[in-house]
């Protein structure tokens, strides 16, 4: 009996977030590899090597990003991962992926499933900061694209760990300081 391989494709997933056509055009295929929270990527000879750490996956992938008519298209050539993003008819995003077994060994549909549940909330995050125009959200892509993006999945974890390690030791600093000034004050 052949072992026959399948796509998987998933439902389409509401946003509740509007449809912004220049967002979907000017999406780069490597912000949206980056977004892949367990991705390390190095770039070789215009091609991306990528070490999936959740599925200890290592592959070659070209993206290819298309956007037209209100679909963007994100394919990983190599990866047999898809993504696409429409403008669903209330005018609001859906996004959905699809998974052709076979492209990568070691990764299987059950394990991109597993990746997508982690990648697809990480592109919606992404695209809220750029739906909504608040100084906040301004300050976040800002941040996300020049900090947080240039970044490995391991880099971003060491870096998080060490922000909560300053805001410990600057919160012990105030406390501190207050004990001091009742200390001193208290005679």
């Amino acid at each position: 009996m052949e072992n026959e391989k399948h796509t998987t494709a998933s439902d389409w997933m509401p946003t509740n977030l509007p449809w912004k056509a220049e967002f979907w055009s000017g999406l780069e295929a490597m912000t949206v590899m980056r977004l892949n929270p367990h991705w390390h990527i190095d770039s070789e000879n215009g091609a991306y090597k990528v070490e999936d750490i959740l599925s200890h996956a290592t592959f070659p992938t070209q993206a290819l990003v298309s956007a037209q008519d209100g679909l963007c298209t994100m394919d990983f050539a190599g990866a047999g991962l898809s993504i696409a993003a429409r403008r669903n008819e209330q005018g609001k995003t859906d996004l959905s992926y699809r998974f052709e077994p076979g492209a990568t060994p070691g990764l299987d549909a059950q394990k991109a499933e597993s990746a997508m549940r982690f990648w697809l909330p990480s592109l919606r995050e992404y695209y809220r900061l750029f739906t909504a125009d608040s100084l906040q959200n301004k300050f976040w892509r800002v941040f996300m694209n020049k900090v947080m993006l240039k970044m490995n999945p391991t880099q971003r974890r060491i870096c998080a760990f060490m922000f909560k390690l300053t805001l410990l030791e600057m919160l012990l600093i105030v406390i501190l300081g207050v004990g001091f000034w009742f200390y001193v004050n208290a005679g």
